[in-house]
């Protein structure tokens, strides 16, 4: 499992700020500073999955403005896939309804769960279709077991 806490402490030169930001911005990276500057009212699994993508940010450096919507996509991308492994990604697909309960059983925000579906390369959807057209029969065979020993 991938942990952004402790990538962060091994970038002892930069500091992570809780404040109140804007609505709709979760975290802000100021390279001047060397800070990442976090929304106070995230949730902990968002706080992780902001934290790895900020700190893409941070591994990757400033990049002109124009190039935001590019640099997002691939820093989001990037990110999903350190805090996503494919095999955890298949079995939490395979039981849950929901992307929230996606998102719940990985530690990480529906953003970033949307990040590593949009990112998975063709062997990732292969696996990922293999995986989910055992879906049903995993289930049941997990019921069966259970009901043969009370």
């Amino acid at each position: 499992m991938h942990h952004p806490w402790r990538e962060l402490r091994r970038l002892s030169s930069w500091l992570l700020t809780f404040t109140h930001l804007p609505p709709g911005v979760r975290a802000e990276c100021h390279w001047p500073k060397r800070m990442i500057l976090m929304d106070r009212r995230l949730t902990q699994a968002e706080r992780r999955s902001v934290l790895a993508h900020e700190l893409e940010h941070v591994e990757r450096g400033p990049f002109p403005r124009w190039m935001t919507p590019r640099e997002e996509a691939a820093v989001s991308a990037a990110a999903a896939r350190k805090l996503i492994r494919l095999h955890d990604l298949g079995e939490a697909l395979a039981w849950a309804d929901h992307p929230a309960e996606v998102a719940e059983e990985l530690w990480v925000d529906i953003p970033t769960v949307r990040a590593r579906l949009a990112g998975l390369t063709r062997d990732e959807r292969h696996y990922l279709a293999r995986r989910l057209a055992h879906r049903h029969h995993h289930h049941h065979a997990e019921e069966d077991h259970h009901g043969a020993h009370p």
